[in-house]
């Protein structure tokens, strides 16, 4: 019977550092697409310590990305709304939609690591954006969601271009900065050649990616990712999951390098009559943003998670 109770207590230890290690999933009732896969790293948050983001500025990142969409989801007919969690130590943040209600929810253990710095953590509130106004690639034929990859493509390709656009100051001091990889300011410099502040914030994008990238690495034990060597795999079918941390810096960074004009209010080929996992939608698609196929040698969804239909 002793050796019974403890292997009993064993057990009951285990099971609950199973529940500790994945994180968010604590959180059951909730329910959406999350911006990292599950973790345990929420055991590691001190609120008291200080940290890149403080609360007011937390808010304030949140708030500053969300105004652009709110009049937009208003004109769809839904209320887009934010949730915002400082003393919640989930590393993460999610989206969600119910009936006309669509929401962003954004928690303070993710701002407070050490490795999110303002404006990855603002990237993290356009990945989220994304899943709701991203569109193609989408979780599935008649999902509301986008696609992991595509959630971090929009996010680079045309939420920070909103929300930093103006920031033409900012921007250009990140240009000036000298730590700046060479693969990095070549890249930027000849795709916006001739608009100086569109290098500065195609530069400020690459920063926040490799931010929200080093992340990505902590959390799965995987090396820094680095813009000098990008992914070289290719799948055969489109990956709607998370990809690695090397994976998704390659996606930040190519969405930082399309030139092509987005409209924001559409949503590509959300709700296209053939299915919205369909050759079809992706030519829709193809209205608004880079691709291959087009001849785009650059700023197009990266191969190691992408595979076009088309």
């Amino acid at each position: 019977m002793k050796v019974l109770a403890i292997i009993m207590v064993t057990l009951v230890s285990v099971f609950a550092q199973a529940q500790y290690r994945y994180g968010y999933q604590a959180y059951g009732a909730r329910q959406g697409k999350w911006a990292l896969p599950p973790n345990n790293l929420h055991l590691k948050d001190n609120p008291t310590r200080a940290a890149n983001i403080t609360e007011e500025k937390f808010n304030q990142i949140v708030d500053d990305a969300m105004k652009y969409w709110i009049p937009i989801a208003k004109a769809k007919g839904v209320e887009l709304v934010a949730s915002k969690d400082w003393k919640d130590s989930t590393v993460n943040a999610y989206a969600n939609q119910s009936g006309k209600t669509w929401t962003v929810a954004m928690f303070g253990g993710l701002a407070r690591r050490p490795e999110v710095t303002e404006d990855g953590f603002a990237l993290v509130v356009c990945h989220e954006l994304g899943h709701h106004f991203g569109g193609y690639s989408f979780y599935g034929k008649a999902e509301w969601a986008s696609a992991e990859g595509e959630s971090d493509f929009f996010a680079t390709n045309v939420c920070a271009k909103v929300i930093w656009g103006m920031e033409s100051q900012r921007n250009m001091a990140f240009r000036g900065l000298r730590n700046v990889p060479p693969t990095v300011k070549t890249a930027c410099d000849t795709v916006w050649n001739g608009n100086t502040n569109a290098q500065g914030w195609c530069v400020r994008a690459a920063a926040a990616g490799s931010s929200l990238a080093n992340l990505l690495a902590a959390l799965g034990g995987d090396p820094a990712p680095k813009f000098e060597t990008p992914d070289a795999t290719v799948v055969k079918k489109t990956n709607t999951a998370h990809p690695r941390a090397q994976c998704r810096l390659d996606t930040y960074f190519s969405g930082a390098l399309c030139t092509k004009k987005w409209d924001m209010n559409v949503i590509p080929a959300k709700g296209f009559p053939q299915g919205q996992d369909t050759a079809g939608a992706e030519l829709e698609a193809m209205k608004y943003s880079c691709f291959q196929k087009e001849g785009f040698k650059v700023g197009v969804r990266p191969n190691c998670w992408f595979k076009s239909l088309n």
